[in-house]
């Protein structure tokens, strides 16, 4: 039996500092994959958002009984933003994004059995690896080969991608 749930891509952005002198400002993105709708917090130079600008639509995610997934795309764009007037400007096409951190919950827990893989396009994203897609935008995937055995499979299933953008202008 498979479980269609929708999800809605959640993009919240945090503006983070770095040590390193050649640091570039980054915005972040949770993406989250159940109907919850989230918004946007912008960095100083970027804001992450959905296609042509507008908002993060909603996508799908297709769970088996054994709490394997699959889903559809979604697409972040990361775009110059000026703070001061608010303006949401073109894609940045010299962003880098990051996969920054990922989780699943199952019925509201959270499952450790799960491995989620993060894909843009047809490209694996590795977690952690500043850079590792880079681009005005990312078409998000996400999918899990392993089985749930830590808790139930049941209810409204989430997956959680936080996303990170980030440009540095003054290079």
């Amino acid at each position: 039996m498979k479980l269609n749930n929708f999800f809605v891509m959640s993009a919240t952005a945090f503006a983070m500092t770095s040590g390193s002198v050649y640091a570039a400002d980054e915005a972040l993105a949770d993406a989250i994959w159940s109907g919850v709708i989230g918004g946007s917090v912008p960095s100083s130079n970027l804001i992450i958002t959905g296609e042509a600008g507008g908002d993060i639509q909603q996508g799908s995610l297709y769970v088996n009984t054994d709490g394997t997934f699959t889903s559809s795309n979604v697409i972040l764009e990361a775009r110059d933003f000026t703070p001061e007037d608010q303006t949401v400007g073109d894609r940045q096409p010299e962003a880098t994004w990051t996969y920054v951190t990922s989780q699943v919950l199952m019925g509201n827990q959270v499952t450790q059995d799960a491995t989620v893989e993060v894909y843009n396009d047809q490209q694996k994203l590795d977690q952690g690896s500043v850079g590792s897609a880079t681009g005005g935008y990312v078409q998000l995937n996400v999918k899990n080969t392993n089985p749930v055995t830590d808790v139930a499979v049941e209810g409204t299933a989430q997956v959680i991608v936080q996303m990170a953008a980030s440009y540095d202008g003054s290079l």
